[in-house]
């Protein structure tokens, strides 16, 4: 891993080049104002997990459940349900 170290105005200055050099070539930036790192910059990693627009293919290709499997799910989905609980959201209206 290359780190590149910059300081807050250098960053300002050639931010779309940096911002190159993390995304192609896998630098990592060291931002300093004075003598401090304030900042780092590093390639995004690659995300774990299935894409949710996959979702239905993948479910409709695997084993089917029994209409006695589908109750018990659906009777755990609603345990499950039953136990969460709610957030006030600081958003609503």
């Amino acid at each position: 891993m290359s780190v590149i170290a910059l300081t807050v105005t250098e960053f300002a200055r050639g931010l779309s080049n940096f911002l190159n050099q993390v995304q192609y070539q896998g630098k990592t930036l060291d931002i300093q104002r004075g003598k401090m790192i304030v900042a780092r910059v590093l390639p995004a990693g690659t995300t774990d997990g299935f894409p949710i627009d996959r979702l239905d293919a993948m479910l409709a290709k695997g084993p089917q459940l029994s209409a006695s499997e589908r109750l018990v799910m659906a009777e755990d989905l609603g345990a499950v349900r039953a136990s969460l609980t709610t957030r006030d959201d600081p958003w609503g209206l």
